[in-house]
């Protein structure tokens, strides 16, 4: 590379992605990444992909459960520790299955919500999970 070229990951542009906020059997389904940080499953969109394709895909292949959508919430940004800006459109689901983690993952599992809340890495997440929450159980 040209000493005067941008690495690619510079791009203003950020990587799309989508993930899950997933209810099942016992609460909300969480994944804990090898860094630590408790979070939804998620990940970056494959080509000929629609989001919510991917979204489906990533509780999928991270989760281990298949999750039918029921409303689409809205979208995080963020910059990973690669320096990658990244832009993950988020979507309420429903499994009846219980998960069955990938490799990557340390730990994961269906948490109670408020015991979720708790757990969750990030403050954007913990905001998803209250959004997810009212609309799966609109006030009367």
């Amino acid at each position: 590379m040209d000493s005067h070229e941008a690495p690619a990951h510079a791009s203003s542009t950020p990587v799309q992605g989508a993930g899950g906020v997933v209810f099942g059997p016992g609460g909300v389904l969480l994944v804990r990444y090898r860094s630590g940080a408790w979070a939804f499953p998620k990940g970056h969109v494959e080509p000929g992909e629609t989001l919510v394709q991917t979204a489906l895909r990533e509780v999928h292949e991270e989760g281990g459960v298949t999750a039918s959508v029921l409303h689409t919430l809205g979208t995080t940004r963020y910059t990973n520790d690669q320096g990658v800006s990244r832009e993950i459109h988020w979507y309420a689901m429903q499994t009846l299955g219980a998960p069955v983690l990938e490799d990557t993952f340390s730990e994961g599992g269906f948490f109670a919500p408020e015991e979720a809340a708790q757990m969750l890495s990030y403050a954007e997440d913990r905001q998803l999970l209250s959004q997810a929450l009212h609309l799966m159980n609109p006030a009367p």
